[in-house]
């Protein structure tokens, strides 16, 4: 997923993290830009970053949307969204506080 300022992409990783890559002359993993704690292993889940680059968030394959501060890495914030694997989640691109979620139960839902 590609950050709204164009200089990094969040990669979902199948060891159950989020790593971040630094973009443009150099591809350089940001070592100490790694989101950790949720379950992703085995799944392609979609995350996604607010539209100001303050949060960072991701389905996981427990149902669960979880959201992280983009500075600190830390998570900030998970509940249970589905039934099923929460396979995307996306930002609203002029609310930063709207979430949508979709997963494998067949469900789209909307947060505030």
């Amino acid at each position: 997923t590609a950050a709204p300022n164009g200089k990094c992409v969040a990669c979902q990783s199948l060891d159950n993290k989020i790593t971040i890559y630094q973009v443009g002359d150099r591809f350089k993993e940001m070592r100490k830009k790694v989101f950790k704690g949720h379950m992703v292993a085995g799944y392609a889940c979609g995350m996604d970053f607010s539209p100001e680059m303050s949060y960072l968030a991701s389905g996981d394959g427990d149902g669960k949307v979880y959201i992280w501060d983009w500075k600190t890495t830390k998570l900030l914030s998970k509940w249970k969204a589905h039934d099923d694997v929460c396979i995307q989640v996306l930002w609203h691109p002029h609310e930063a506080s709207k979430v949508a979620s979709a997963g494998w139960d067949g469900s789209i839902k909307f947060w505030d």
